[in-house]
Parts: structure tokens; sequence; C-alpha cells
């Protein structure tokens, strides 16, 4: 069975061949952020894209990575040679080189908002010298530097990252990459530094899941979340806040590949680009193998089409493969209130049920 979704809107991105363009979707409107070597544009996507904020870039060098603060007042951008950090004037607000380092893998900027009797913090994490350990820095409103934090993990090749609390508080810290399955640890803010506790157990966060499933995200209402096998095998949905399995999928409850509406694969595998469409819609991704065949016939590198499929998360009932009308859909992320978002070459396209 197909669906054929209605279309909401549309999204042109400016320049698509000279920006690079990032899906932001964690706040209450998805956000787009547009960046090129002149700047970085913030879009709000409602009914159009409306510009919301714009930050001049720091130097005409290629910049990796960006990181807007809450409020939109500045941005940190991630230089060849370190943070900057620029308000919406152009004005550089503060610099804190890195040295020689990948800032596009392993850089990581974070900020916690202002509570009783505590201002706004940026923290940033640099290269720590030591092969098992993150150094992360802790910064005012103003750039200056509040506290070092030495913490015994992660290391060069692996990504950290602060769990925060509904607040803004540290209480723990998240290491993953690096071939291996993620770790997280318990944390707090101490004595004017972060300090590291002991290991969580390993099906602690994101809940009580087993290393080898990937967590997908919660319901809108906070009811279910939903995971995926890390080979791909299958798509599981979790009552909250116990994380019972209430409902899967598995490659095979699909067609099989080749036949029907999986026509277009021939060794597919469930993707992480899933998740709720709503409260009780859930979009499941099919993402093809490379494609041998089609090299050898055509004499070219090319993918197949990827697939999206709506299920019932109270029941694992497939609803249907969705029908876009253009081809090659790949990349899709639901947005939880109903509508999901869809990208070709040059625009953003949202679409409902």
């Amino acid at each position: 069975m197909t669906i054929t979704p209605e279309l909401v809107a549309s999204y042109p991105i400016p320049d698509p061949a000279g920006t690079r363009t990032l899906l932001d979707p964690s706040g209450p409107v998805p956000r787009l952020h547009v960046r090129s070597t002149e700047a970085l544009r913030l879009y709000e996507l409602g009914e159009r894209a409306e510009l919301a904020a714009e930050f001049p870039a720091p130097s005409p060098e290629l910049w990796s990575r960006t990181w807007p603060a809450p409020d939109l007042s500045f941005a940190v951008f991630g230089t060849p040679a370190g943070y900057v950090a620029v308000a919406r004037d152009g004005r550089t607000l503060w610099r804190q080189p890195y040295g020689t380092w990948e800032v596009d893998r392993w850089g990581y900027v974070a900020f916690t908002p202002a509570g009783p009797g505590r201002e706004p913090r940026t923290w940033l994490r640099l290269p720590s010298g030591l092969p098992d350990s993150t150094l992360l820095l802790t910064l005012d409103t103003e750039g200056a530097v509040l506290a070092r934090s030495m913490l015994r993990c992660g290391g060069y090749e692996r990504f950290v990252s602060l769990l925060l609390d509904e607040c803004g508080e540290v209480t723990g810290v998240k290491v993953s990459g690096g071939g291996e399955a993620d770790t997280r640890y318990r944390a707090g803010w101490e004595s004017g530094a972060v300090v590291l506790g002991g290991r969580m157990p390993q099906d602690a966060e994101a809940g009580h899941l087993p290393a080898e499933r990937e967590y997908l995200g919660a319901s809108p209402r906070q009811t279910r979340c939903m995971s995926v096998d890390r080979r791909g095998r299958d798509v599981s949905w979790h009552e909250l806040p116990s994380y019972r399995v209430i409902a899967s999928l598995r490659l095979s409850d699909f067609p099989a590949p080749g036949t029907g509406d999986c026509s277009v694969h021939n060794d597919p595998s469930i993707s992480s680009w899933s998740g709720f469409v709503d409260e009780d819609t859930a979009m499941v991704t099919l993402h093809n193998t490379y494609d041998e065949a089609a090299v050898y016939v055509f004499g070219e590198e090319r993918w197949r089409e990827h697939s999206h499929w709506l299920a019932d998360p109270a029941t694992g009932t497939l609803h249907g493969r969705v029908e876009y009308p253009m081809p090659e859909v790949d990349e899709v992320v639901p947005l939880g209130d109903g509508t999901w978002i869809t990208r070709d070459w040059n625009t953003y396209h949202r679409w409902r049920r």
C-alpha cells in the first residue's frame, strides 16, 4: 500500500551550490542553518522560511561547524585555528585557539542558560594532549575562562558531550564513536569545575536500552520512545518510563526486497533516519546497501532509492510506503507535529499524511 503525502510547504535553499545546510528540529519551530564563506544564516521554517538571525563569518577561511547560542545573540564558529564567537553585528566577542585539531569531527560547544544566582555559560571541548582524556573549558558571557576541567574519558578519536537536565545543570558525560559502544558517566558542577563520577550502567540512558540498540527519541507526549538495532534488522517502540517493548517491526515484516513496495531495494536495512511523526504515527526508513549491480550495468557509481514507511507505534502495524512526486528521496526528518521534512538538491519540502 502506498501513501501519497500532502505538501505543506517548500523552502528553497539560497545558493544551494555555494552553501551547506543543516536542519535543526529541536526547537518549537524547526530551523535551517545555511552556511557559506560569508555568513551563517538561521531560518525558521513555518509557512515559509523566515530569516531569524545572521552572523558574519569571522574570516573567509573554510569553517566547518557552527553553534548558535540559544537566544541567537551570538554564534560560535569552528575555524581552522580555533573557536570564534561572533555577534550578529559581526563583532568578534572572543577567540579560543585549539591548535591542530579536527574540529569537524571532535569539536563540541554547549550552552547552559541562566538560573537562580547563575549566569549563562558556554562549554568548549579542546584537545587534552592525553590519549585517554578530554579537556572542557567553561566560559562566561564575556568569554573569560571560569574553569578548566580535565576529564579522564574520551580521548582524541571519540566524541564527548555533556548530559544536561531540564534546568541546564550538568548531570553526566557521554562518550561515543571510535567504533565502540556509547559510554556514559555521572558528572556534576562542583567547586568551579566538572567533576566526573562513576560509569552509568550500559542500560541507563537513553533509558534502559542495551548497547546494541540506538535511541531514536521520544514521542511528543513522552509516552513512548523508539530504538533501532544498530545493524538495522529491526525497530522497536518502548513504553516510558519502563522501556518495556510494546511493538516491533523486523525487516521480514516488509515486502521482500525487489518485490511490491520494496522493488527499489536489493538488500535493505532499517535506518536511523526514523522517528515520530506524531504521538500515534512513526516514520521508518529503509536504507539500501550499495548497489554493485548498478555500477556494473551502467558503469557509474550510484545508490538505489531509499524508502519511507509510516507505522503505528502502539502495534507495529505498517500503514504503507510514502510515495513522493519526485524520485530519489533520501534524507527525512520527522518533526513530531504531524509533519516531516525531506530534501532535494535545492529545496526542503514539508509533508503530512
